[in-house]
Order: C-alpha cells, then sequence, then structure tokens
C-alpha cells in the first residue's frame, strides 16, 4: 500500500498520468486489501480499466473504464470512430447477470476452481521444472511467471514446444520494457483440466531440460 500512495504522490509532483490496468483483483486467493489505485486518486490523474471476460465469460469482450468525464468523452469518440459501439446483445447480457448477481455468485466458484488448479501447477513445477528455474507464487490472477536458466531463450523453446511437445505458453520478454526477460515465460493455469496441467508441466520441464 505504501508503494501505491508513493506512485500517486510522484504522479502529482511530476504531473503524469496513471492507466491502471486491473483485471484480475476480484480473482484473489488470500485474504488481503488490494484497494484500487483509482479509489485514492484526489486529482483525477487515474485512467482504471477493468474487464467482465476474466469475471464472467471468457468469450464476453466488455470492459469498462472509470476516469474524469474529459477522458471518458474522448474514448466514445474513438470508440465511435473503431467500431460505432460495442455490442447491444453482450451489454444486455452483462447488465441481466449483474442485475441478478450472477457475477457475484460466480466469483466465489472460480477463485476456488482456479486456486485449485494454481495449487497444482506450482505442485508440478516443483516436480518436473529442472534446477535453475523459479517461479512466482501469485495471490490472485490466472497466470504464474517463471525464469528458466538464462542459456535458454524461450523464443526459440517455444518452436520445440509446440512442434514436439505439443504444448505452449507465453514468451515473457514481452513484459520487460528494457528487451530483457529473453529466459522467461507466463503460464495459464484457469484453462487446462487438473490432469492436463501436471502433464503439460512435465512436457515443458522436458523441454527445458532439453536444452540445457
Amino acid at each position: 500500500m505504501e508503494r501505491r500512495k508513493r506512485l500517486l504522490e510522484l504522479a502529482s509532483e511530476y504531473d503524469f498520468l496513471i492507466i491502471e490496468d486491473d483485471p484480475y483483483s476480484l480473482i484473489l486467493y488470500e485474504p488481503i486489501d488490494v484497494a484500487p489505485l483509482k479509489s485514492m486518486d484526489a486529482e483525477g490523474r487515474v485512467i482504471y480499466l477493468s474487464t467482465f471476460s476474466k469475471i464472467l465469460s471468457p468469450g464476453l469482450r466488455l470492459g469498462w473504464v472509470v476516469a474524469d468525464d474529459s477522458f471518458t468523452e474522448k474514448f466514445v469518440l474513438a470508440k465511435q470512430g473503431m467500431d460505432l459501439c460495442t455490442s447491444p446483445l453482450l451489454q444486455y447480457i452483462t447488465y441481466t447477470a449483474l442485475k441478478r448477481k450472477v457475477i457475484q455468485e460466480n466469483l466465489t466458484k472460480i477463485r476456488a476452481l482456479y486456486k485449485t488448479k494454481r495449487d497444482k501447477m506450482l505442485e508440478a513445477l516443483d516436480t518436473y521444472f529442472p534446477e535453475g528455474c523459479k517461479w512466482t507464487m501469485p495471490i490472485g490472477g490466472l497466470f504464474i511467471f517463471a525464469w528458466v536458466p538464462e542459456r535458454v531463450n524461450t523464443k526459440e523453446l517455444i518452436q520445440d514446444c509446440i512442434k514436439k511437445y505439443r504444448i505452449a505458453y507465453v514468451p515473457g520478454q514481452s513484459f520487460f520494457v528494457n528487451g530483457s526477460g529473453a529466459n522467461t515465460m507466463r503460464l495459464n493455469f484457469s484453462y487446462p483440466a487438473m490432469d492436463e496441467i501436471e502433464e503439460g508441466i512435465k512436457r515443458l520441464g522436458q523441454a527445458i531440460k532439453e536444452k540445457l
């Protein structure tokens, strides 16, 4: 929380805006308090973004913005220029889900399900990944971020994984602004079944070992 408050102080001091992209804070596995930056924004510097696709249905590509009117008015104009408007059908589906508290009930279910899958992937990583690897233990969200030994390039490794092992991940270098992270990867645990998580990590561990 202190870091978050400090970020707002810096934004005020140096006169910059903050885009708070927050698709996962409603999917938490630990009892922690994560107050959005927007809730502490007294100067209108934070543009808050989130989505229903993670908490209602993955195929429901509908998000929302909380920001000063001067920003949202521009967003509406830009949106009209791109596709006129978001599908009214999707909006009505989401409205009804909110009104009937479907999302609130769904959150309870998916938190329990995803936590079990997260734990399964963490267990598999500990079992099958070779020495020299490390990974995060996420308290929320749908992904585990992993590091492999530096001599393994995950952008190159994924080609072998797809062709030989029929598995895939997101190479992590795209998440580093300075071009580093060539030995990192993002692993998703929300989609695959429990047995697929173990088998996938087993195959990935073998692919890494072959590169070493």
